[in-house]
């Protein structure tokens, strides 16, 4: 095996050359972190998958997009129904949990989140179907399973992808020290799509 997805100081710099990503995605932590960034409205999945590859060197093999249901109300439904309908569009399985109205939360569940980390890990299949695990997610909750998922040999490397500052120093060292894991700015990846206004609900503002 090589080293193709090691260096880069967290950076995530063409670590992973040639390797394939499971890319999971915690949509309402997207949500909120990418509130701070005048991109496109039409936000388009792909365009964050260019800019992780683009970053990694890798190529995005599977895809899970983990959020509630869209409310039944239509306050919160009809921007995220069309979002859920792109992802769907793009590839991606939606892991979805009871919309806010039923569950009194917002977003996915951590339980959601954390199984599709093991998905891409190759915990429910004979075999992995990525080498590197991205998980769009801020929260520490996550580290349990982040820790899990490293313990399998076919897992090259995960990286936490989160927003600047929202990520706890005692979060960000504890990454640090898994060796195989890295954090990677939210903020690179935003940046390098479209300028505009994103709403990840695809409601215009």
């Amino acid at each position: 095996g090589g080293d193709e997805c090691f260096g880069g100081e967290g950076e995530g710099e063409g670590e992973c050359v040639g390797l394939r990503i499971g890319l999971v995605l915690d949509l309402h932590y997207l949500q909120l972190a990418g509130s701070a960034f005048s991109l496109q409205t039409d936000w388009d999945p792909r365009e964050l998958e260019a800019a992780l590859e683009a970053r990694t060197g890798g190529s995005v093999a599977c895809r899970i997009a983990c959020d509630s249901e869209p409310d039944a109300d239509g306050k919160h439904g009809p921007g995220k129904a069309r979002l859920h309908g792109r992802l769907a569009a793009a590839g991606y399985r939606l892991a979805l949990s009871p919309s806010k109205a039923v569950s009194r939360t917002q977003g996915a569940t951590d339980v959601d989140v954390a199984c599709a980390m093991f998905e891409v890990a190759g915990a429910f299949s004979p075999s992995p179907c990525a080498d590197v695990l991205a998980l769009v997610a801020g929260d520490a909750d996550f580290l349990p399973a982040l820790r899990a998922v490293l313990q399998r040999p076919e897992l090259r490397r995960a990286y936490v992808i989160a927003g600047a500052g929202a990520v706890s120093r005692r979060y960000r060292d504890a990454i640090a020290a898994e060796g195989r894991a890295a954090l990677l700015p939210l903020d690179a990846l935003l940046g390098q799509m479209a300028p505009g206004v994103l709403d990840l609900r695809a409601g215009r503002r």
